[in-house]
């Protein structure tokens, strides 16, 4: 466990009052690659259709999804905003030629693309007991994720039984745009009905929670506990290397040290 960094001055006398954690690669991990992720997607979609009466070659599915993808996160990276994956099924199922008499309901085919990855992931060792002395310090907690379906999100945390935790849970399919823009944390900021100067983001993504978070006022805790952590001129004011470094570096804010 590594706890490294220095509070910024400006922020030490402020009372610690909120704890918001990013999900994905902080508080959970994949079991499985991301190309198993699309390729069970892509099979998922073509199942469902093939039970609606539309028989589609596989391959020409699966030209349409990438190229569609490529297009979507070609357009997210640049603008931050966050296209929901239900309308990318609707634009893929254009593209292909689906009638609309054909096409499963919208909410189930979203169900069934999300299944493999919904169960393939799982909690970073400690979580759960971290979360609780969390909560034990007084403080509100929240969740807030970059992800293309709140719906999935939702399904995630209650198969993990991580709900329990969280006073609020945001992710950027709801709001509309991506960290590090400012809308998700200010509409969890306002469910949690905290301050800037009040919370800490604990998150692994230098990129979309440190450099989201700092330009708001918002303390940070950087978690680097695989390799999915990525790099940034940004400096968090905390970092640590294991989920039982978190609690730590929290009291550490909480002393304004």
């Amino acid at each position: 466990m590594i706890i490294k960094g220095r509070l910024r001055k400006s922020v030490e006398i402020a009372l610690l009052k909120g704890a918001i954690f990013d999900l994905g690669g902080t508080l959970i991990h994949l079991t499985t690659s991301w190309e198993e992720v699309r390729k069970g997607r892509m099979n998922a979609i073509c199942d469902a259709l093939k039970e609606r009466g539309v028989v589609l070659d596989l391959n020409d599915l699966k030209r349409e999804y990438v190229r569609l993808h490529d297009e979507e996160s070609d357009y997210s990276a640049r603008t931050l905003e966050e296209i929901e994956f239900e309308e990318s099924l609707t634009k893929l199922l254009d593209r292909l030629g689906v009638e609309m008499r054909q096409r499963p309901a919208m909410a189930d085919l979203v169900k069934r693309s999300f299944a493999l990855e919904v169960g393939s992931w799982v909690l970073f060792p400690g979580v759960q007991e971290m979360l609780e002395q969390v909560r034990s310090l007084g403080l509100k907690t929240g969740l807030l994720s970059n992800a293309r379906s709140d719906w999935a999100v939702g399904e995630i945390v209650e198969r993990l039984n991580l709900a329990k935790y969280f006073d609020a849970i945001v992710t950027s399919a709801a709001v509309g745009f991506r960290k590090p823009r400012p809308e998700p944390f200010q509409r969890i900021l306002k469910l949690l009905d905290l301050d800037t100067s009040e919370v800490v983001m604990i998150g692994n993504s230098m990129e979309a929670d440190i450099a989201g978070a700092r330009p708001l006022g918002i303390r940070t805790i950087r978690v680097i506990l695989d390799d999915s952590a990525d790099g940034d001129e940004t400096d968090p004011d905390l970092t640590v290397s294991a989920v039982a470094g978190i609690v730590p570096a929290i009291r550490h804010i909480v002393a304004g040290r």
